[in-house]
Parts: C-alpha cells; structure tokens; sequence
C-alpha cells in the first residue's frame, strides 16, 4: 500500500459516518439501493438495474470520474458524478458529496470499488446506509 493510502486510511479511520445498525434485508424489503463504482464499471451495471426496475427498487448511482467533468458519462439512470475536485489530496470526500449523496435514505449501499481504491472506499465509509455490501474486508468500513 502506498504512503498516500495509508495516511488515507488513517485519516479514514479517525472519521465516522451516522451510526449504522447491523441488517440484513431480502429482496423484497429493498427500496432505495446507491452503488459506488468507477466509470469504467457503468457496463457491468446494465443486468442489475433492469433487475431493480422490474421490482420497483429505485437505484442511484455514484460514479466516481477521473476525467474532465465535460467529458464525463451521462447513462440514462439517475446517478451523480464525483470528480476529482470532490475529494481532498488524501482522497477524503469534501463535505458537499457528503451532504449530498447523505440527503437520501438507503436501503443498500454497494460499493464496486476494490480495496486500493481509496475514494470508494472513503465513500462507502461515510455515506450512511442500513446495510453496506463491498467485494473485500477492511475492518474500517464496519460492514
């Protein structure tokens, strides 16, 4: 892990997203997912979002971009794009993000990110949810 990660993962460490309760829910009891991926990733999206709207589950999308905004996707589902003037040098989220994607209530969030990715991580740690779901373990995201 590289220096910037691991100053990036303890600062994570030392914040604290709302207080999150264990949950588990089926699939019925899902309303409103967020999924946290990288644009590269929207392809691998297309099964499951059909999936949510055949069960009425709404499904909003954070794409992280590392691009010029002017250039960035603009898919057809509802979604935000968090560039790099979202996020601090130790790729902490800005306050602005924060509030904006913790103004909705999640069902489920779904991180897509891999466990070097640090913003996704640093998203999935501090965007609120009932319940967090992410392809590897690291004890700070309290999943």
């Amino acid at each position: 892990m590289s220096l910037i990660n691991t100053i990036s993962s303890y600062l994570l460490s030392q914040k604290e997203s709302p207080e999150t309760v264990k949950q588990f829910f089926s699939w019925v009891q899902l309303n409103k997912i967020l999924i946290i991926c990288y644009d590269y990733q929207l392809d691998e999206l297309t099964d499951f979002l059909k999936s949510c709207k055949i069960d009425n589950i709404s499904v909003y999308v954070a794409i992280i971009y590392k691009g010029k905004i002017e250039q960035a996707p603009s898919p057809n589902f509802k979604h935000t794009i968090v560039d790099q003037k979202q996020f601090s040098f130790f790729k902490i989220p800005t306050p602005f993000i924060l509030k904006n994607l913790n103004t909705k209530s999640f069902d489920l969030l779904i991180n897509l990110g891999n466990n070097n990715q640090m913003k996704s991580l640093a998203l999935s740690k501090l965007v609120y949810a009932k319940c967090k779901i992410s392809n590897f373990q690291n004890p700070i995201l309290n999943f």
